[in-house]
């Protein structure tokens, strides 16, 4: 049996109150995420140590110092409400093409000793990218004294973070390492780095530093790679055992060259050298239907002068070229003869490579031991660093950090990073679907407007054809009446008026097909008004299919 229209009311009433009701959990939820989002805290997450961490949130300025370099002329500016996040908070780089540096001082300094390290930050590009840095330095102990004259010659024990620029184009992890011999600083640099994000979407960039001196480099919460501090990084952290004697050098007499020309080889005597690789085909003869006077293409002999062509103002009109017509046969034109290869050509001569009897191999330095050698057996154990800078240059601008954070908890900068970039990045996705299955939805529901649109429009005609036909004559002649202020407007045109003139008498017959409700000696006489009309519509539509010569020209 099926169920009655109140039982349907009834369960499409609790339908819509549970689909609410999940609405309102869900959305409770997105609020609630969001809202501590903007507001949490690493600390939350963990009780590893915290070295360093910045949200942007209130008084940041107080902490971060700007380049008093004139050449650091970019402003920093902070950036409220810049995700979908609300209350959420920045530092954005403000001077598109311009050059950006600021740094902050790690409180107490940072000294790694047989731990982890983690270096973690959010990076959302609003403008998108272009030639845009965006990764930061960990400076050194020294460096961090006087914060205001950090520039791009600081030395740094860490520079972190995507970078993407011309040919460059990676994400960079770079050590600066000094050799405890020499005393010289060298940047060894990690291989097959991931690329840079392109999007204006917020992405996060994690870099692990193990104890057991392996690295890895996350985006997204995704490892990117892997790597280990002895064998991924160029140069490597430690050096040769030997070294290529600097003193040393090759013989004059020492032979390298595996092969040479065979002394006995002699040219022939009759190697021509100078005969051309190609020449005229003597079998070649002119077609006979070969128009030697005849010019390629010829001025087009159907153009016309356009009417509105004004030789004062235009110049002197000249038809557009086309291809001769009489060159189709064979060809118009000073006429050649094809060309062939040279069948005495032997091009330039060479003798026969054989071996070298005098090859001695390859000549290499002596080897030495190296000087500068050592071993440094724990490369995480990092030079000792004291303030976090960025040192960048941006052409978009618009580049907005986040939530840097050093600490020692890998599993804390993880879960951190759930509850914020996650967060942020769950919205971001949410709002493109959203605008993806608006756009898709409008459409949909256009296409069911029209179809339910004339479901009715035949069920209306069905029960009401007067009605329906005399709607359908008025909108006709409301068409038409707009078809004539449209003419008007840019000057009058007979066939328009006729047309006009058409659709006010058709509304006029159409008024007198609806009001088929008065009396008999009304109807009468409209009768007789409707064959005035009709033989007055004849006379126009006659009229009005007259060719006409056209005055308008083509700006009308």
């Amino acid at each position: 049996r099926r169920p009655g229209p109140s039982m349907l009311m009834t369960r499409h009433a609790v339908g819509m109150t549970l689909v609410l009701a999940a609405l309102a959990v869900a959305a409770s939820a997105d609020t609630d995420a969001m809202a501590k989002a903007a507001a949490a805290s690493p600390s939350d997450f963990g009780a590893g140590k915290i070295f360093f961490f910045e949200p942007f949130r209130e008084d940041w300025q107080k902490k971060w110092v700007n380049s008093s370099d004139d050449k650091y002329n970019g402003e920093w500016q902070s950036a409220q409400e810049y995700s979908l996040v609300p209350g959420d908070a920045g530092l954005k780089m403000g001077s598109p093409g311009r050059l950006h540096a600021m740094a902050a001082p790690i409180e107490g300094g940072l000294e790694v000793r047989d731990s982890t390290l983690v270096v973690q930050y959010e990076i959302k590009c609003t403008n998108g990218v272009s030639c845009d840095g965006q990764y930061l330095k960990l400076l050194q102990k020294d460096a961090g004294k006087d914060l205001a004259k950090f520039d791009n010659d600081a030395r740094y024990t860490i520079m972190f973070g995507p970078d993407k620029c011309g040919s460059t184009d990676k994400t960079h992890f770079i050590l600066q390492h000094q050799n405890p011999v020499s005393k010289a600083w060298e940047e060894k640099h990690a291989n097959d780095m991931p690329t840079a994000h392109t999007d204006k979407n917020t992405h996060l960039y994690t870099l692990v530093i193990r104890a057991d001196n392996s690295f890895e480099v996350l985006v997204d919460l995704e490892s990117k790679m892997k790597g280990s501090l002895f064998t991924d990084l160029t140069p490597p952290i430690n050096p040769s055992k030997e070294i290529d004697d600097p003193t040393d050098s090759k013989p004059a007499a020492w032979v390298d060259e595996t092969h040479i020309d065979d002394p006995a080889a002699s040219k022939p005597a009759d190697w021509d050298e100078d005969a051309p690789r190609m020449i005229d085909d003597a079998s070649a003869v002119k077609p006979s239907a070969w128009e030697d006077d005849e010019a390629q293409q010829v001025p087009d002999p159907s153009a016309k002068t356009p009417l509105d062509w004004n030789e004062e103002e235009d110049g002197e009109w000249e038809a557009p070229l086309v291809a001769n017509p009489k060159c189709k046969a064979a060809g118009c034109g000073k006429w050649e003869r094809p060309q062939v290869v040279n069948p005495e050509y032997k091009g330039t001569w060479t003798a026969n490579r054989i071996e070298n009897p005098a090859y001695k191999g390859e000549w290499t330095a002596r080897q030495i031991a190296n000087p500068t050698f050592f071993v440094d057996a724990h490369p995480h154990n990092l030079f000792p660093m004291s303030a976090v800078g960025f040192e960048l240059l941006s052409i978009s601008g618009g580049v907005v950090f986040d939530n840097i954070l050093i600490t020692d908890d890998e599993e804390m900068a993880m879960a951190f990073g759930e509850a914020t970039w996650k967060v942020r990045n769950d919205a971001e996705q949410a709002e493109v679907a959203a605008a993806t299955a608006g756009a898709t939805g409008v459409v949909a529901r256009a296409k069911e407007f029209v179809s339910s649109f004339n479901e009715r429009v035949m069920d209306s005609y069905a029960e009401h054809p007067t009605v329906v036909l005399g709607a359908a004559f008025a909108m006709v002649g409301l068409l038409f009446a707009l078809i004539y202020m449209c003419a008007t407007m840019g000057g009058e045109d007979p066939e328009v008026k006729a047309a006009t003139r058409v659709a006010g008498l058709l509304a006029k017959k159409n008024d007198a097909l609806v009001d088929d409700d008065e009396e008999e000696e009304e109807e009468d006489e409209e009768e007789d008004e409707e064959d005035e009309e009709d033989e007055e519509i004849k006379e126009v539509k006659a009229s009005a299919s007259k060719p006409k010569k056209r005055t308008n020209s083509r700006k009308d």
